[in-house]
């Protein structure tokens, strides 16, 4: 029976299905090659979509196919499904150790699983108004696929999209997690398709840039008030 799951997260979204009939046994070298051709047919119809919704393509990123990559591998490796990964990381920190400048640019995350075509994938993230949002967001302008398989693990296949970009005209801002209905979250083994919330996680290079300005003048207040006091007593020994 196929088993499906839907994730959203903080920026981040994802969503789960369960081992597929097409899901064959093949080689090693096979499955490396299919799964390289998975991630840049994602890439394409993800690109697509957004053209066809009026929105500007992504450019594929290294940093972040490699920083996709990973997580989709750790999460097949080790039979989970969640925006922090096994080593208690957040998208921003993996992005941020492949190279990826996350902590000053927006960021977003898609997870699945048990999707075995780029096709199912994105029908799955479609799906969901909050993965769609994140699929269409105008604050991107990079992206990165990565897609695991684990023939002993829950859902088979898994996979990332990681989202990067200096943000766009409309600014697009998921809310925060809420709880979820009962039949939300991670479906365990053996369990019917579900979806788990999505949220956007991201900084706002013109709030940071404004905050540093503003703690800069009140330092330089803050010096000058401390000269002028000085002045005062010295006038005032006098």
């Amino acid at each position: 029976m196929v088993r499906r799951a839907l994730i959203l997260g903080l920026a981040v979204t994802a969503i789960v299905v369960g081992s597929s009939t097409s899901a064959a046994a093949v080689t090693t070298v096979d499955r490396a090659a299919q799964i390289a051709s998975a991630q840049d047919d994602l890439v394409a119809l993800i690109n697509a979509y957004r053209v066809s919704n009026g929105v500007g393509q992504l450019s594929a990123s290294g940093p972040l196919t490699n920083a996709a990559a990973w997580m989709a591998a750790d999460m097949a490796a080790k039979n989970y499904i969640a925006h922090v990964s096994s080593d208690g990381r957040s998208p921003v920190q993996r992005m941020s150790a492949f190279g990826y400048p996350a902590t000053s640019l927006y960021t977003g995350e898609d997870l699945g699983a048990g999707f075995a075509s780029a096709s199912a994938m994105l029908a799955g993230w479609q799906a969901s108004a909050a993965h769609n949002a994140i699929l269409l967001s105008s604050n991107y302008n990079a992206v990165g696929i990565g897609l695991g398989y684990n023939a002993n693990s829950t859902y088979k296949w898994y996979w990332a999209g990681d989202f990067g970009g200096p943000g766009g005209n409309v600014r697009v801002i998921a809310p925060a997690p809420q709880p979820q209905p009962a039949r939300a979250g991670v479906a365990p083994r053996g369990s019917a398709p579900q979806p788990e919330p999505a949220a956007e996680e991201q900084v706002d290079p013109e709030a940071a840039a404004q905050a540093a300005h503003l703690a800069l003048l009140e330092e330089r207040a803050a010096r000058r008030m401390a000269h002028l006091f000085a002045v005062l007593l010295r006038l005032e020994s006098i």
